[in-house]
């Protein structure tokens, strides 16, 4: 199923992680407001800005609290990942 939808790219950030320091891009995909989401703009993602793009941190303002998701765990990578030191 194919699904339309607005992302904004909000900029590039070095990440904290477990695994180290990451370059990163920021995104906010635009979601609808009201039974889950607080706002437009309540959702972000951190993906990584090498030729990967893993998916690293979800963070999401929820109209009963918030949440935030970071990766685990990777294998099988295509391309080596880049940590900064």
């Amino acid at each position: 199923e194919i699904v339309k939808f607005k992302l904004k790219f909000v900029g590039r950030e070095t990440l904290r992680t477990k695994f180290g320091k990451i370059k990163t891009m920021v995104f906010r995909p635009l979601v609808q407001s009201g039974r889950v989401f607080k706002e437009e703009e309540s959702l972000t993602v951190w993906i990584s800005d090498d030729e990967n793009k893993i998916p690293l941190r979800i963070k999401a303002e929820l109209a009963v609290g918030s949440i935030k998701a970071d990766l685990e765990t990777f294998k099988g990578l295509k391309n080596s990942f880049m940590v900064i030191n």
